[in-house]
């Protein structure tokens, strides 16, 4: 009892269904994961602003604070006296109070010439001469001036300075600054990310003794220190310091962070290091594995349902199948027995005999089979698909190539005259044969044809054709071609130009003289396989006489004609021949003028030639 027909479909509706779901998590979890990590990738430009900003700020109520201390006639008077003593005293409890108020940690007497006349917050140190780039923008430009950068401390630091002018006379000018160490403090709770200063250590090669002390004591990696930090540091940190990723995550007490950093530089622009962010982005991932399990949840339900729907559906058809399948088996018995009665009726026929579509062989006699020794019609179908793909491609006969695009052979066959309805096909002993083809409708579409063998006849008027045509010994059309058939051509080439070439071997006689006749047969053979080789399929090569030839082309321009010419002089030029090594060959070429004689052009072609012969030989002249 035959197996009832099954679909299989079950297995790659349930592997696609859980491709698609892991496709969707998957997806949902990227997405989720890049716009988590583009939020944080942000950090650095959020800082940046928000630094800028708020430096700005901090510069405006120290220039506030200056213009306060400025406008006081005791600290000026000291000032120009250069009291330090009194300055100090003058000076010292306002420096408390902006200390204690504001975190103001720095500030500066300086004299016209940049030599520091007191340090308020360091009284010890004076008569150094001030080198920061705020002092000497605010020195060139006269007018206030602040920025970040590194002191003597090698502290990152605020500073603002401005010149001090009593009666329009300057007398030196005021700095004040602040450490920002709170001000990173507040941008850090602020943004909601730890903030660490990584600090090249080639900015501490010639500080003060105890500034290195002090550096010591902070962490550090290879090339950076470790200046300032808002949370505790991670091992990882050192690696993301020191290469070049701008980005990293990373595991570090029980949290996911994502980490970024940017330049640190100075007010000069000077690069001092990296700000390094360490952003806790554990909760929006928690976040997203919540909603991912949801969604895996739905998904589950969703797929379960589509699964048991899909499980059903399948039935349903597996169960039309069938029915079908027992329909179509009994047709297929009854074609059957008529197939096999019509086989009969077929291998009955002498001639080759077929059944076709025009594209497919559906049946064929024992004829065709033992003509090109196939066992049967399967046999034949593994390396066919129709008996047109046995046709050869010869002019002198029907083949595929003269089909028009959009029809099938059959077709095409049918509206031919008889004489023109003979194809040729191989034999299993590779002979040639020709058959004339009859071609009769069998039902809408599908075509008995018949092809009767005629080879004897017809292959003998092939063969007197060609030899009619074609010199003997070089295989080139001959005169008696061109005679017959240079109207037609002429006709043809309308609406583009005919070219009409003459080419001689030069010193001819001297290759017959010196290796002998047949040696100088072997060299026109060879001449005209590499003319051949070098012209189109649609031009022609003629024999005209000894060593002399005519070729014939189509083409645009009379300058179109010495792109080709040359082309075929340099293969002569290096082509090798046996014995005589080298030749080469002279050309003479025109262009066939509307109304005029044949013989009037063929003339002066042979002039361009005698140009060709008299320049030197081995060149293309054109007339």
């Amino acid at each position: 009892m035959k197996q009832p027909y099954r679909l299989h479909l079950y297995i790659p509706l349930i592997i696609t269904i859980i491709i698609m779901v892991l496709s969707a998590v998957l997806t949902i979890i990227y997405i989720q994961d890049t716009s988590i990590n583009k939020s944080k990738k942000d950090t650095p430009e959020n800082f940046k602003h928000y630094l800028n900003v708020t430096v700005d700020n901090e510069a405006a109520s120290l220039q506030e604070y200056i213009a306060f201390i400025q406008s006081r006639d005791d600290v000026a008077q000291r000032f120009q006296e250069l009291d330090k003593n009194e300055l100090n005293n003058s000076v010292k409890d306002i420096y408390k109070r902006l200390n204690e108020n504001v975190n103001l940690t720095h500030m500066y007497f300086i004299k016209p010439d940049g030599t520091v006349l007191l340090r308020v917050h360091d009284y010890e140190k004076d008569s150094d001469f001030v080198e920061r780039e705020t002092f000497k923008k605010a020195q060139t430009l006269q007018s206030v001036y602040y920025g970040l950068e590194f002191g003597m401390k090698k502290n990152y630091t605020l500073r603002v300075v401005q010149p001090w002018y009593v009666d329009g006379k300057l007398i030196g000018y005021l700095e004040l600054g602040k450490e920002i160490d709170k001000t990173l403090d507040e941008l850090s709770e602020y943004l909601k990310t730890h903030i660490y200063l990584a600090v090249n250590k080639e900015l501490y090669k010639n500080v003060p003794e105890f500034v290195t002390n002090n550096m010591q004591q902070k962490t550090q990696t290879a090339h950076y220190y470790i200046a300032y930090q808002t949370f505790n540091i991670p091992e990882q940190l050192a690696s993301i310091i020191e290469n070049k990723k701008n980005i990293a995550e990373i595991f570090f007490e029980g949290h996911h962070y994502f980490i970024s950093k940017s330049i640190l530089s100075d007010v000069s622009g000077k690069e001092l290091g990296y700000f390094i962010f360490l952003s806790d982005i554990s909760l929006e991932h928690n976040i997203m594995y919540k909603s991912v399990e949801i969604l895996a949840i739905i998904l589950l339900l969703v797929s379960s349902v589509l699964i048991i729907g899909g499980y059903i559906v399948i039935r349903n058809k597996e169960k039309s199948i069938n029915t079908l399948t027992s329909e179509l088996d009994a047709q297929k018995e009854e074609l059957s027995h008529f197939n096999i009665k019509l086989q009969k009726l077929y291998d009955l026929q002498k001639n080759i005999t077929i059944l076709t579509d025009g594209k497919r062989l559906l049946l064929a006699n024992q004829a065709m089979f033992d003509f090109f020794w196939f066992d049967d019609l399967e046999d034949f179908l593994k390396h066919y698909n129709c008996i047109c793909d046995r046709f050869i491609n010869n002019d002198d006969f029907f083949h595929l190539g003269k089909v028009p695009e959009g029809k099938h052979w059959v077709e095409t066959i049918k509206e031919l005259p008889d004489e023109q309805r003979i194809v040729s096909m191989v034999d299993d002993n590779m002979e040639s044969h020709a058959f004339t083809v009859s071609v009769n409708e069998f039902e809408t579409g599908n075509y008995i044809v018949s092809f009767t063998d005629i080879s004897h006849t017809v292959i003998e008027h092939v063969k007197l054709k060609r030899q009619i045509s074609h010199d003997k010994l070089t295989n080139a059309l001959n005169r008696d071609f061109f005679d017959n058939n240079i109207a037609l051509i002429m006709q043809e080439s309308f609406p583009q130009k005919l070219g009409v070439i003459i080419c001689d071997i030069d010193l001819f006689k001297n290759v017959n003289d010196t290796y002998g006749h047949n040696r100088g047969d072997v060299v026109l053979k060879q001449l005209v396989n590499i003319i051949h080789s070098a012209i189109r399929k649609e031009d022609f090569l003629i024999r005209w006489g000894g060593e002399e030839f005519i070729i014939l082309m189509k083409i645009d321009t009379a300058e179109s004609l010495k792109k080709p010419l040359e082309h075929i002089r340099l293969q002569i030029e290096k082509a090798y021949f046996e014995e005589v090594t080298h030749i080469t060959v002279s050309f003479g070429a025109t262009v066939y003028k509307e109304s005029e004689e044949i013989n009037e052009c063929i003339e002066r072609a042979d002039k361009a030639l005698y140009l060709s012969k008299e320049n030197g030989r081995n060149q293309v002249q054109i007339l």
